[in-house]
C-alpha cells in the first residue's frame, strides 16, 4: 500500500555500490523565517530538510525512515534518490536508474518505479538495500507515453494487485488538440490505451496493456492515487480539462473559463465510468455538463450513467498527490481524512492563478465529511508569486513517516519538507487558512521597451490578440509554464527566423526543448486568426517582455501561408 507498510516484509538497503560524490545539492539550507516559510495549523511545525536536488515528484519514507525519491528529470544519469534524515536534514546517499518519472512504491520485499512508460522493481533486502540498483525487472511495459500527460503512479491494494494511472494525451478528445472550434472525436478512441487507471500484477513480468484489466474509465489525467483502507477502496484525484473560453469563447468567459472544472476526487470501484471527455462537473451547478466539444452549451446536463465525484475542489490547482493520514502523531480528526498536494494553476489567466499548498479533507465513515480546508500554505513564497503563477516551491509528492510525520516534496526547487505535530508547540507562524481566502490579482511587472511609432498601432492591436488567444498558456509575463507551455522571452524561437516563427502560428507544435528543458504541451494552429492578427500578435511578443525584434508584417504571413 502506498506510504504505509506491513511490519517485517518490506525494507530496503543502503546502495554501499554507489555513491552521488558527483551529484549537487544543498543541505537544508534553512531560511530564517520559521517552519521553513509554512504557514500551518496550531502546534505543528515544518522543516525544509533538503533542497535542490532535482525535480522530486512522488516520495515514499520506508520502516526505518530512509526516503525514495523520484525525479522528473534525472539528474546525473539518476532517477530514483535515497536519503537519510538525520537531525532536522536530509542528505543524499545514493541515486540510479537512468530514466525520469513519478511512481515509486515499497511492496513486499520490492521497490517498484515508474518511468512514464514501464514500471520496474527492485529486491530489497533486510536493511532497506537495494540488491541489485542496474538489473531491475520490468514488471509492465509499452505504456503510452506522448509527452503530455504522461506520468504514471503507483498504488497497491490489500489483495495483491497494482493500479496505474494513465494519463490521456489530450484536453478534450478534439480533432485537433486544444485548437479552437474542434469537435470531439467520437467514442474517444484514445480511452483504449488511457484516460483511466488500469490494474495489473505486481509479481508478473513483462505484461502489457493485454495482461492488465481497465479498471476505471473516463479520467482525463491522473497523478494523486491512494488506497483508503477504511472502505478497501481506490481513491484518486482528477486533472479537470482546460480553456473552455479559448476553444470555444462563444459560450464561456475568461472568469467561467478560470472557474470550471472542479478538480474533482472519486472512489473507484471495477467498471466505473467518470465520464471525460464527454463531460465535465461544473462546482458551482453542482452538475455533471456535457462538454461543448460534443453538443454541450454549459448547461446541458451530461449522462447520469457517468459516476459522481465525491468531493470537488477549485479549477486548475492541479492536484499530484493525496495521501490518506494513518498514523497516531497528529489529532484525532486528521485520523482516516486526505491530504491533497495542489501543485498550483497555470491556465486560470486572466484571473489570478491559485493553489501551491497542501489541502486536508476530513473524512467520516469513510466518505469526505465537512468543508475541505488549507493546512499548509506558503510554499509560493508570497500571495503576489502564487497570482501570478510564479511560485518559489510546488507541492507534488506526500509520503507518511513511520513516526507519524507527513513529507511534501516539490518539484521546482527539489526541496522536501517535513511537518510534525506536538501539543503545546507554539507555531510562531500558526494559522488555519480559509477555503474562500480571496486572491487578489497582481499585475506582473513588465520590462519596459520604448515601442517605435511605426510598429505602435500594431503593437497595440497584438497585445489584445494575445490577451485573448495566448495568455492563458504563455502567461501575463511571457514566461510560460514549467515542463508545458514554452517561455516567450529571449529566444531563439521568438527573435530568430521569422517564417519559423510564422509557420509556428500557422501549423502549431509540441514538444519543444528550450535551454535544456522541454516543454510539452501542444500549441495548436492558429491559422484562424488573419494575416494581420499573426502579424500584430508576432509584433507584439517580439517587443515585449524584454525581447526587442523587427516587426512582423501581413504580408509576410500571407507569403508564408501561401506556402503551405
Amino acid at each position: 500500500m502506498k506510504k504505509r507498510y506491513f511490519n517485517g516484509i518490506l525494507t530496503l538497503s543502503l546502495l554501499s555500490i554507489l555513491t552521488l560524490t558527483s551529484l549537487k545539492y544543498r543541505n537544508n539550507k534553512q531560511e530564517d523565517q520559521p517552519n521553513a516559510g509554512l504557514t500551518l495549523p496550531q502546534d505543528f511545525k515544518a522543516v525544509k530538510l533538503i533542497e535542490g536536488i532535482g525535480k522530486v515528484r512522488h516520495l515514499i519514507v520506508t520502516p526505518k525512515g530512509n526516503m525514495y525519491a523520484r525525479l522528473a528529470r534525472t539528474v546525473n544519469e539518476q532517477g530514483t534518490l535515497l536519503l537519510q534524515e538525520s537531525n532536522g536534514k536530509a542528505i543524499v546517499k545514493s541515486g540510479f536508474g537512468n530514466y525520469c518519472g513519478t511512481g515509486v512504491q515499497l511492496y513486499k520485499g520490492y521497490l517498484y518505479v515508474a518511468s512514464n512508460s514501464e514500471i520496474f522493481r527492485y529486491k530489497v533486502d533486510a536493511n532497506e538495500q537495494v540488491i541489485n540498483p542496474d538489473q531491475p525487472e520490468t514488471i509492465v511495459t509499452g505504456l503510452v507515453d506522448k509527452g503530455t500527460h504522461e506520468t504514471k503512479s503507483i498504488m497497491m491494494d490489500n489483495a495483491g494487485n497494482m493500479y496505474i494511472p494513465i494519463g490521456c494525451p489530450s484536453n478534450s478528445c478534439q480533432i485537433e488538440d486544444r485548437k479552437k472550434g474542434s469537435l470531439g472525436q467520437p467514442d474517444c478512441p484514445l480511452l483504449e490505451t488511457s484516460g483511466g487507471v488500469w490494474q495489473f500484477k505486481p509479481d508478473k513480468l513483462n505484461q502489457t496493456y493485454a495482461d492488465g484489466v481497465r479498471y476505471a474509465t473516463g479520467l482525463r489525467n491522473v497523478v494523486a492515487v491512494d488506497w483508503n483502507t477504511q472502505t478497501n477502496q481506490l481513491y484518486v484525484m482528477q486533472h479537470g480539462r482546460d480553456q473552455l473560453n479559448n476553444l470555444f469563447p462563444d459560450l464561456y468567459d475568461s472568469k467561467q473559463n478560470a472557474e470550471l472544472p472542479a478538480e474533482c476526487m472519486y472512489a473507484l470501484k471495477k467498471g466505473d465510468n467518470a465520464g471525460w471527455p464527454y463531460i465535465y462537473y461544473d462546482p458551482i451547478q453542482h452538475k455533471k455538463i456535457l462538454a461543448p466539444e460534443y453538443g454541450g452549451d454549459g448547461k446541458k446536463e451530461g449522462s447520469s450513467a457517468y459516476i459522481d465525484p465525491v468531493a470537488a475542489y477549485p479549477a486548475h490547482m492541479a492536484p499530484n498527490d493525496i495521501l490518506f493520514y494513518t498514523g497516531n502523531q497528529f489529532p484525532e480528526r486528521y485520523k482516516n481524512g486526505a491530504f491533497i498536494a495542489f501543485h498550483g494553476s497555470w491556465n486560470r489567466g486572466p484571473e489570478p492563478q491559485a493553489g501551491y499548498y497542501l489541502v486536508f479533507q476530513p473524512f467520516k465513515n469513510g466518505k469526505p465529511f465537512g468543508k475541505w480546508e488549507v493546512f499548509a500554505d506558503g510554499f509560493s513564497g508570497s500571495p503576489e508569486k502564487t497570482a501570478s503563477g510564479r511560485a518559489d516551491h510546488r507541492p507534488c509528492g506526500l509520503a507518511l513517516g513511520p513516526d507519524g510525520s507527513l513529507y511534501v516534496s516539490d518539484d521546482s526547487k527539489g526541496a522536501i519538507y517535513k511537518i510534525t505535530y506536538s501539543k503545546g508547540t507554539a507555531s510562531q507562524n500558526a494559522k488555519v487558512s480559509a477555503t474562500t481566502t480571496p486572491v487578489k490579482s497582481v499585475t506582473p511587472k513588465k520590462a519596459e521597451n520604448k515601442i517605435p511609432a511605426a510598429i505602435k498601432a500594431s503593437y497595440t492591436a497584438g497585445a489584445a490578440i494575445y490577451k485573448q488567444n495566448c495568455v492563458v498558456c504563455h502567461q501575463a509575463d511571457g514566461g510560460g509554464v514549467q515542463n508545458l507551455n514554452a517561455p516567450l522571452i529571449k529566444t531563439d524561437f521568438v527573435l530568430g527566423n521569422k517564417p519559423r516563427l510564422i509557420n509556428i502560428i500557422l501549423k502549431g507544435m509540441s514538444g519543444v526543448d528550450i535551454n535544456g528543458e522541454r516543454y510539452s504541451n501542444v500549441m495548436p494552429s492558429h491559422s484562424f486568426l488573419t494575416d494581420k492578427q499573426i502579424a500584430d500578435v508576432l509584433t507584439y511578443v517580439r517587443n515585449s517582455f524584454g525581447n526587442q525584434a523587427t516587426a512582423v508584417s501581413a504580408s509576410e504571413v500571407a507569403a508564408i501561408r501561401k506556402e503551405e
